[in-house]
């Protein structure tokens, strides 16, 4: 039996003496009783004492139940307490008045008693969940910030080389599943990697370090972008649940900036732009890194010779599958559009956020989104 210090608190509310002594007695083995034969005292008790739940009678003089229902459903302290209707109204109309009240239940006199301890019963067990679940959400909340906190810190604190290379990004939440990672080998030959992990939030957020570990210590380590990749997907088959993945575009420009390698694997087609103002798309290859351990050779999947002034477009498909209000995507070709014209006319690159926005008129977007620009120099 639990301690008649730890037991629920209820509150009997009724201006009948019997009633009260009745309702108090059936229930004075399972709960504390606290009592109150007017609607004044009710909301007294209700305030400084916070009962679990509150059986209430409708039909009180100076004060009805039915408004001592609306001022406990007003009050932020009272608000949450469950109210049970007690009553000798039978119409329907009178249930639903007091259910739209907030009240939780309506039990009809002549009280039967089993009825009235299983509903009391339901009522206190529910509302004990909801503030299990409320405080579980808060320690949820808690550890899910400080997470957050420590994955920004790991991603801002990547020596991240942005010589030749600007980008806009946009995640969903405070972390995203989208990386941009950039760094120069010790020859002078530049890496840029685009990692679009699959998800988004947190939960996609946590592989970003271990993949910028890999990546920055092997770029400046010397080693060549394909031997890179095949130790990220290694190592992501390895350490990820077989639902997590990263789609990549990454290129390798050599130390003499005339040669461009490109790998794509699994996001929306590379976009290289001469200076002569031609367009060559370099498509998915191969499935995104994490998916199999015994992937193809890592050779790039496009070789270009490029002259000064080439740049680079690396996104993921976030931009591409933004929605308009009538489900009709951003699109391959309204982006391929939009690069030309940012190219060509040396626009910022966030000219990209405001035609999402247009398109998607004003609406969110749905998915991490980033964009990243390369030049040859």
């Amino acid at each position: 039996m639990i301690p008649a210090n730890q037991r629920p608190t209820v509150l009997v509310v009724d201006d009948t003496p019997v009633n009260l002594s009745l309702l108090s007695n059936l229930l004075k083995e399972d709960y504390r009783i606290k009592v109150a034969n007017n609607g004044i005292k009710a909301l007294e008790l209700a305030a400084s004492s916070l009962p679990d739940l509150v059986l209430l009678d409708i039909m009180m003089p100076v004060m009805d139940g039915y408004e001592v229902c609306r001022r406990l459903k007003a009050d932020p302290i009272t608000c949450d307490i469950p109210v049970i209707f007690i009553t000798a109204k039978v119409e329907s109309e009178d249930e639903v008045q007091g259910l739209s009240l907030g009240a939780v239940d309506y039990i009809t006199k002549p009280i039967v008693p089993v009825i009235l301890k299983a509903r009391v019963s339901t009522h206190i067990a529910l509302r004990q969940a909801r503030h299990e679940l409320e405080r579980r959400n808060i320690i949820l909340n808690e550890e899910k910030a400080l997470l957050e906190d420590i994955v920004t810190r790991m991603h801002s604190s990547t020596p991240f080389d942005g010589r030749n290379v600007r980008y806009i990004h946009k995640s969903l939440e405070k972390t995203g599943g989208d990386i941009v990672l950039s760094a120069c080998r010790p020859d002078g030959a530049q890496h840029v990697l685009v990692g679009d992990f699959s998800g988004h939030g947190l939960t996609a957020a946590l592989a970003g370090p271990l993949v910028s570990y890999i990546f920055y210590s092997l770029t400046i380590g010397g080693y060549n972008l394909n031997h890179i990749l095949a130790e990220i997907n290694r190592t992501l088959c390895r350490q990820l649940p077989i639902q997590m993945y990263m789609a990549t575009s990454a290129l390798e420009l050599s130390p003499e900036r005339n040669r461009i390698k490109i790998w794509n694997y699994g996001v929306p087609p590379v976009i290289c732009l001469s200076t002569e103002h031609e367009m060559v798309k370099v498509e998915s290859s191969d499935l995104p890194l994490g998916v199999r351990e015994s992937h193809n050779d890592f050779e790039p999947h496009k070789q270009l010779d490029a002259s000064s002034g080439t740049h680079i477009f690396q996104y993921s498909d976030g931009i591409t599958e933004s929605m308009s209000p009538e489900q009709e995507e951003f699109g391959l070709t309204r982006l391929d559009e939009l690069v030309m014209r940012i190219f060509q006319n040396k626009l910022p690159l966030e000219v990209i956020w405001e035609e999402l926005k247009l398109h998607c008129d004003g609406q969110l977007l749905t998915d991490d989104a980033v964009m990243v620009e390369t030049s040859t120099g």
